[in-house]
Order: C-alpha cells, then structure tokens, then sequence
C-alpha cells in the first residue's frame, strides 16, 4: 500500500525533489484546476479544467457567462491560480442555481471536464459501477437480501461476484462448539 500510495503522490514529491516546495492540501487543486461546486439540489459537482483555453471558453458559455475569463484576474492559468478563491466565489454563487443533473448537461454539451461527486447511496448506481459489477447480494435465511462491495481482484479476467453473507451472531455456534460440548460431556 505504501509503494501504491507512494506513486499515486508522484506531482507532490516530483514538486518537492524539483522545486524544493511541499505541496499543502490546496496546491494540486490550484495548479491543476480542480473544482468540486454544491448544486441546487444539495449535489456536487467536479470540474477539472486544466489548461486548455477551450474548457474554459466551454465553461463560459455553460454557465451563460461568456465575457467572465475576460476579466483580467482569470483570464489566463496564471491569474486564474492567483485568484482562485475569486473564482470560486463567483462560481459557487451560479452553481447553486440549478441541479448536479443540469450541470452535467450543460458541460457535456460544452465538452468541459466535470464529474459528478456521488455519495456512498448514488456511487454504484453510476454506469461505469454497474458494468464493473461492484456491487454484489446474495441471501441470507435470517436476514433476507445481503449487499455488498464485491473483492477488486479478477482472477484469469474473470470478476468474483460470489459471495456469502456473513452469519448472524451464534449462527454456527453448535458447528464450532459441538466437539467441544462432546468432549466436556464425556468428562462428567
């Protein structure tokens, strides 16, 4: 886990051995343009917009403001860095005003980078989980319908979507007790 983590944090400590700077828990958001936005509905959103002018110009026109990266503080990756907590401010007053569902048509549409940002009650509903089959049930004689998050690991590309619910408490209490009470009870 520590050599999988390690390389999942290669900008950070490429910046360090680089630049000599550590990265706070802000700096990847703000070098890269990343963007998480609360909807209407109470839903977030994710942009990542990068450099490329186009997702910007895209932006503009989905948030129906085409004249805002005009503005001399965002209107190149430099001032857009420096005046992040601006641009945020000014997003956040217009993300609020429709659903996550809308943003999304709207930059689609627009071919910005954005993401939805599910909870843990949308996260495997999402299209890309259902194909992956994450998540798996099976039934248990107590408890009815067991669901669960399946083991990441394929085996000869095959997915393990077979599982046991797990038993309820003293469940196999005789199975695993039973020699022992045998054994005490021919000790008496």
């Amino acid at each position: 886990m520590l050599e999988a983590m390690s390389h999942f944090n290669l900008d950070a400590f490429t910046h360090y051995y680089s630049a000599g700077e550590i990265m706070g828990p802000y700096s990847r958001p703000s070098v890269s343009q990343s963007y998480v936005m609360e909807c209407a509905d109470g839903k977030w959103i994710a942009l990542h917009m990068s450099s490329p002018e186009k997702f910007w110009q895209g932006l503009a026109a989905a948030i129906e403001r085409p004249s805002l990266f005009q503005d001399p503080r965002f209107a190149d990756r430099s001032g857009r860095i420096q005046n992040q907590e601006a641009l945020i401010q000014i997003l956040r007053e217009i993300f609020v005003k429709h659903t996550r569902e809308e943003w999304c048509r709207r930059l689609e549409a627009q071919d910005v980078p954005h993401a939805p940002m599910y909870d843990t009650s949308e996260a495997l509903e999402d299209p890309q989980a259902r194909h992956l089959e994450i998540l798996v049930s099976a039934r248990h004689d107590t408890m009815g319908d067991f669901r669960t998050v399946r083991p990441p690991v394929s085996f000869d590309g095959q997915r393990s979507t077979q599982i046991v619910p797990p038993p309820m408490l003293g469940e196999h209490n005789d199975e695993v007790l039973g020699a022992i009470r045998k054994d005490v009870q021919g000790q008496t």
